[in-house]
């Protein structure tokens, strides 16, 4: 059995308050042992199939049987773990009612996976390398990241486990004192917490938004250092002017187009008198990345990338839009309501790595050396949109493309939206093309 005894009573009393009084607490107890002990079923699986097999409400379930991290979900009301303590940061918030509050924040990890959890009670009184039992915690996600809920119904204590604590999770030797994560532009992925780093405001803008009913100014923009650019949003008032640089403390990131290094309430900013990053105008010409870096870092707001085509997708040439939202309209649709347009949607390789990149009509009319109605009089001409493509193929397979835009990444790898397109000179073409038909041989 997976739970000892008196554990093990709690969820059949669990069990029994989700069916009423349609079983016997001795055939619940057999019931549950049969699918934990001869199927191999987890505890919380097993209950739940119970209740739902007996017409019972599994959300009356709130003791949540043990997991894995790897198996714990968003949303979950009731969860219970076993977990090793890799960090931990403290933090003051601001409640509802107006006052403060001291949180913990960091990292838990078991053999499976690791995770986020937050402490929302007073007392702390555990450090990283702790191996703790947390029972009846609850999940929620943001950006896909779950994180751990640990609140006031919420046991955690330590607990000895051999095979935990010996884990080599990468322990942060954190405290309460948050120790920062120092980091540089294009070190940044969505999710970090507690960052510092340096930079160079590039651009800066001021924008109302509306949250629950009240008009609140943020601030938004660019930065950058010397390894590259990310956007920034700002939710108070930091006087951030563009063109200066600053050390900053207390940043954390969010996901938008890539990386969006974010500032709060506590986000920490000392200007800097003396510095060696790129000035404004290094930035003009934007910031060189390979695909293998916007990859890692799941995109960038605006990027400088050089490499060669390698195909034309289907979806490429003459295509057709809604007038109002601007929405592609595919074969079969309803075209009453559609404009033409232009595009190329091609196969984009650097030697690191590759992507899908877009060419909007502006860059494709001057790659192809026709403009949209010379486009549209030569499909007619033509019987068809085939030989429009087939000229696109011949103005750009194999050739070597410097592409400034945008690229982000998602469940479908990663995509590269260009604003501006021009003849990459620095390529060794012919080495690029050994490298190209040596990878197909291979």
């Amino acid at each position: 059995m997976q739970e000892n005894e008196p554990d093990f009573e709690n969820h059949i009393d669990d069990i029994v308050k989700a069916v009423g009084d349609k079983l016997e607490r001795n055939v619940i107890a057999n019931e549950l042992r049969r699918y934990v002990d001869e199927y191999g079923i987890d505890l919380s699986t097993a209950k739940e199939s119970i209740v739902r097999k007996h017409y019972g409400n599994p959300n009356e379930l709130s003791v949540g049987g043990e997991k894995l991290l790897a198996q714990v979900g968003p949303g979950e009301t009731s969860v219970s773990l076993k977990a090793k303590i890799v960090s931990v940061y403290k933090k003051e918030i601001n409640t509802k009612e107006g006052s403060k509050k001291t949180i913990y924040e960091g990292e838990i990890g078991d053999s499976s996976s690791k995770l986020r959890y937050t402490f929302w009670n007073d007392e702390f009184q555990f450090q990283p390398n702790d191996v703790v039992e947390i029972s009846n915690a609850y999940t929620k996600s943001w950006n896909d990241i779950i994180t751990v809920n640990i609140g006031d119904r919420t046991v955690m204590k330590s607990i000895e486990d051999e095979e935990l604590k010996g884990l080599d999770l990468g322990i942060v030797r954190s405290n309460t004192s948050q120790s920062a994560q120092k980091v540089t532009v294009v070190g940044l992925k969505p999710g970090m917490r507690n960052v510092a780093l340096k930079l160079r405001v590039i651009d800066v803008e001021p924008r109302k938004i509306n949250i629950k009913g009240e008009e609140k100014t943020i601030f938004g923009g660019n930065i950058g250092d010397q390894s590259g650019t990310c956007r920034f949003t700002s939710w108070e008032d930091h006087g951030i002017v563009a063109g200066k640089a600053y050390s900053v403390e207390n940043a954390y990131v969010k996901e938008f187009n890539g990386p969006d290094l974010q500032f709060g309430e506590y986000s920490k900013f000392t200007e800097l008198e003396n510095d060696d990053l790129p000035s404004l105008s290094d930035y003009e010409t934007g910031m060189n990345y390979t695909l293998a870096q916007l990859d890692e870092r799941n995109g960038a707001s605006d990027a400088v990338i050089e490499g060669h085509v390698f195909n034309i997708r289907e979806g490429s040439g003459l295509i057709f839009r809604d007038k109002e939202t601007k929405r592609l309209i595919r074969n079969g649709e309803d075209r009453k309501n559609a404009e033409p347009d232009l595009r190329v949607k091609m196969i984009f390789d650097d030697g690191s790595g590759s992507c899908t990149a877009y060419l909007n009509r502006e860059i494709t009319e001057k790659l192809i050396g026709r403009d949209l109605n010379s486009c549209l009089e030569f499909v007619k001409e033509n019987f068809g949109p085939e030989a429009l493509v087939e000229e696109m193929e011949d103005a750009l397979l194999l050739k070597p493309l410097k592409l400034r835009g945008f690229a982000r990444s998602d469940e479908y790898g990663l995509s590269f939206f260009a604003k501006s397109c021009e003849a990459a000179t620095e390529i060794d073409v012919p080495n690029a093309a050994r490298q190209f038909l040596a990878a197909l041989e291979g």
